[in-house]
């Protein structure tokens, strides 16, 4: 049976990366952010990167602040991850794979995997070589978290939460994120999903129950808690500001 580390890491250094290959080992994960809002006045580039079906789906949100939010993700995915492989970011082809994961076509997955997340004007890229989830959220303080309590977190955890929307929202990062990193979905696993503090053993209904899972939650950006979970453990974490053109 495997185990789950949880950890909150309080002091988290953003370093600019430059536009250059980057290069990520097995001991390594690679913590990405980017703001929306930032770089809407090069919405033009980061739309000339993106395929025919990515551009329809982009047509079809309602608002226009969430048209702009998938075609800076998408593109700035499509420039990072590139220069991992070396690819031209427009040749890259993205597709959902088992339990809906995305990955993509062509692309060893001991090489990189990743996975992205957002929430109001930030988006969270984590990228390592093995199995890899994140999730951020917005610490929405008018957020009536205490009426989902119940059917999602333990006893111990609705404790430990009590009247805090921040310990609420860090706790439900670490359970959208494990549970991204396997594929399980939300509905019934949350509430088993262990999210304290501590080292954990998995229940056997949870997918992925036999690996060990290293999990870190931190502040992404003042008001925003993320959290990257990452197969293993002991891997070092590296953030970055994305510095995309």
């Amino acid at each position: 049976m495997g185990v789950i580390i949880n950890r909150y890491l309080n002091d988290v250094t953003w370093q600019k990366a430059a536009a250059i290959s980057p290069v990520i080992n097995d001991s390594e994960v690679h913590v990405w952010r980017f703001n929306i809002s930032q770089n809407i006045k090069r919405l033009e580039k980061f739309e000339a990167l993106l395929t025919a079906d990515e551009k329809l789906r982009a047509g079809k949100y309602k608002q226009p602040k969430d048209t702009y939010r998938f075609i800076v993700s998408r593109g700035a995915q499509r420039i990072i991850l590139g220069r991992y492989l070396d690819q031209p970011p427009v040749e890259l082809q993205f597709v959902l794979g088992e339990n809906n994961k995305p990955h993509l076509i062509g692309v060893d997955g001991s090489i990189v995997r990743y996975n992205l997340s957002h929430s109001g004007d930030w988006v969270v890229l984590a990228i390592a070589t093995s199995s890899i989830g994140a999730d951020v959220e917005f610490i929405d303080a008018a957020f009536p978290f205490r009426d989902i309590l119940e059917d999602n977190f333990s006893e111990h955890e609705a404790a430990y939460i009590g009247t805090s929307s921040k310990k609420f929202f860090t706790l439900w990062t670490r359970k959208e994120a494990i549970l991204k990193a396997t594929g399980q979905g939300l509905g019934e696993h949350l509430c088993i999903t262990p999210a304290l503090d501590g080292t954990y053993l998995l229940d056997a209904l949870l997918t992925g129950s036999n690996k060990n899972w290293q999990l870190n939650s931190f502040l992404l950006h003042p008001g925003y808690i993320a959290t990257v979970v990452v197969e293993n453990t002991g891997q070092k974490l590296q953030f970055f500001d994305a510095d995309l053109f």
